[in-house]
């Protein structure tokens, strides 16, 4: 068996593990490359391997697949819409699992555009930036949900995770709440979720230049391993973003958006600028 990072077995939701199966099939029959992104990848690495709870449930299902163009592409979705499971919906990047369960299927590697984007044919008026979906799916992590047959799929890890929210929010106007908090929820959770042993092994120091502030240190060290997975391109772009709402003088955006969720309507936009500040503080170390 391949080595895998946690086994979840009997942990997700029934419908979710069968619809990663059909893709999976699909996926592998056509040497395509895939992994879990966006809120399920979320809720399988804190809520199902740590008890951590999401402050929003999962209505959809997000994965990147590695494809060299877009008849690539195209042969996936037709493959996917051809087995009788999934249906076309009017977003060009969404299938419907079951005629009611949407899936969002985003494609990087080179398909992308030197700037790290693509744009959905034919007519090319939706664009999207994949900055950071390759670097994430590098170092993305196997997590078995299966047995009998086994079945292991690749999943952002938390680092990774974070990185693409970032991106997403200064992407895509839309999301900018969500991105905000779930990125907020894994910087307040990411010692917390699996990564005690090694942050004291390697990363102790953070303490110290934090001032014993162990949520900031949190902070600080996702910041870290962020640009640990990160290619300087990608690094490049999430310190601009960051530095660009700390100095802004209309506030800075990614806080007043969290702030604008109902979920963290309670907490403090200054401390909440902090915990931004000290995870820009771990990608520039």
């Amino acid at each position: 068996m391949t080595n895998i990072s946690y086994n979840l077995i009997g942990r997700l939701d029934r419908e979710i593990v069968n619809l990663l199966s059909a893709i999976d099939k699909m996926a592998e029959g056509l040497s395509i490359a895939f992994f879990v992104v966006g809120a399920t990848a979320r809720d399988i690495l804190l809520q199902h391997a740590h008890d951590i709870r999401s402050t929003r449930a999962t209505v959809d299902l997000d994965i990147g697949v590695s494809v060299a163009d877009w008849n690539q592409f195209k042969a996936l979705t037709e493959s996917l819409v051809n087995s009788g499971l999934f249906t076309k919906s009017r977003a060009a990047q969404r299938l419907l699992f079951r005629d009611d369960f949407p899936v969002d299927i985003v494609p990087f590697g080179k398909i992308a555009t030197d700037d790290g984007s693509i744009a959905w044919p034919p007519d090319n008026d939706v664009e999207m930036s994949i900055v950071g979906f390759q670097d994430c799916y590098q170092n993305a992590i196997p997590v078995l949900i299966r047995e009998n047959p086994d079945l292991i799929v690749k999943v952002v890890s938390l680092a990774g995770l974070a990185i693409l929210k970032i991106v997403s929010w200064d992407d895509n106007v839309e999301r900018s709440g969500k991105d905000a908090g779930d990125l907020y929820l894994i910087i307040r959770n990411y010692i917390e979720a699996g990564n005690m042993e090694r942050f004291f092994e390697k990363d102790a120091d953070i303490l110290q230049k934090e001032a014993s502030d162990y949520d900031l240190s949190s902070a600080r060290f996702l910041g870290r391993e962020m640009a640990n997975i990160a290619t300087p391109a990608t690094k490049t772009k999430l310190v601009n973003i960051l530095q660009r709402e700390t100095s802004s003088p209309q506030g800075h955006k990614i806080a007043m958006n969290l702030l604008g969720q109902t979920s963290f309507q309670n907490e403090s936009y200054d401390r909440t600028v902090e915990y931004f500040n000290a995870l820009l503080r771990g990608l520039l170390d």
